[in-house]
């Protein structure tokens, strides 16, 4: 099993990661500059999860004629460009513009990624690769408030940004060299494969099952500043910091779910870490003081990644490699669009009527009980 090629896939998952993930510990000061409400924040995100989730679903489709890798390439070409139109945009209408367009180019990754690494490592090694991989997204959900906390006392949120914008114009240089392109499809199977997914019944599983684990995730992750400084009254600095810090498990826990994948199945890596995070996320809603909140943060900051590469194992033992992209797309666009974006959106909404907390408590509550659809995949 090649590492080289494996850590150059982390650093591009983890800056892919990163160009959304950093708005989170900014998104205080970007409401201040904007004047807006908790809902209109959180709606920032709902245009960013549009366009990628609009570019996922269609990305299994032209990735596999123009190429995986230089769909890739020229998706972090477009979030660099993106980056570089935040320095002047003034407006609630301009970041809602970028923020889509921002998600339309990250969209491209993710789809065109899973193709190329089960192509180049073997079936046995799938578990222990997706896990490594996702680990990536764990050490940027960890180090970007803390990295973001550091670096606002040196320069604007704005130029932090821009610092971003040029890493994505050169990691991909690295990626293009060490990476290979997966076969093409013949043209039969391309006909035949969207009409064939549809109809998996476990696909739907997954994908309903992505959609909470992605709200629980990164969904409340995004407002998670908004919650600790406007609503509990944690010191700005300490808010960002507890959020990083709390996320350190889920480095660990990504690589040893893949192992675990490997060893013990996917079902029940994904029934487990949906049922665990869901209570953990119920913790976090009751808790009311910083003890408790940082050991609920941590919980649920560990537990429910393990479900991401056992979501990746899942939909690469269940569908050939014509189908596989666009499985990936269709099950992360709904994770994405409902998970992801729907999820700062209805929870801003909720915290304007009513809290935060009433929208975290029943978010885990339901996250908890759909553990139990995983029974309805059949066995391995």
């Amino acid at each position: 099993m090649t590492l080289l090629p494996l850590f150059v896939f982390w650093g591009l998952w983890y800056l892919s990661f990163s160009t959304r993930t950093i708005f989170s510990p900014i998104l205080p000061l970007i409401e201040d500059a904007l004047s807006l409400s908790h809902g209109e924040a959180g709606g920032l995100f709902t245009s960013c999860s549009i366009g990628y989730s609009l570019t996922l679903l269609i990305a299994g489709h032209f990735a596999s004629v123009w190429g995986y890798k230089r769909t890739v390439v020229f998706g972090f070409m477009g979030a660099g460009l993106v980056f570089i139109g935040l320095q002047w945009a003034q407006t609630y209408l301009a970041f809602h513009i970028l923020f889509f367009l921002l998600g339309v180019a990250t969209g491209t990754y993710l789809p065109s990624i899973l193709p190329i690494i089960t192509e180049m490592y073997d079936h046995r090694h799938w578990g222990k690769a997706f896990g490594i991989h996702d680990s990536a997204a764990s050490v940027s959900i960890f180090s970007i408030p803390v990295l973001v906390a550091f670096g606002l006392h040196f320069l604007s949120w704005k130029k932090l940004l821009l610092i971003l914008g040029f890493i994505s114009f050169l990691l991909p240089i690295f990626f293009w060299k060490v990476s290979i392109e997966p076969k093409k499809e013949t043209s039969h199977q391309k006909g035949g494969r969207i009409v064939d997914l549809f109809k998996r019944r476990p696909l739907w599983i997954i994908a309903f099952l992505t959609i909470f684990s992605s709200a629980c995730t990164l969904g409340i992750y995004l407002i998670l500043p908004l919650y600790l400084i406007k609503e509990r009254g944690v010191d700005f600095d300490i808010a960002n910091n507890l959020l990083g810090i709390s996320r350190v498990g889920g480095i660990f826990i990504s690589i040893l779910s893949g192992f675990l994948i490997d060893r013990y199945g996917y079902r029940t890596i994904l029934m487990w870490s949906l049922a665990a995070g869901g209570l953990s996320t119920v913790c976090l809603s009751l808790s009311s003081s910083l003890t408790p909140i940082l050991i609920s943060l941590v919980l649920q900051g560990t537990l429910l990644i393990a479900y991401f590469p056992a979501s990746f194992a899942a939909i690469s033992n269940l569908t050939p490699l014509s189908e596989r992209s666009m499985a990936i797309g269709v099950t992360a666009f709904l994770g994405v669009i409902l998970g992801v974006g729907g999820t700062p959106f209805i929870l801003g909404l909720i915290a304007d009527r009513f809290s935060f907390q009433v929208g975290i408590l029943w978010l885990g509550i339901l996250t908890t009980f759909s553990s139990l659809t995983v029974r309805l995949l059949g066995k391995e």
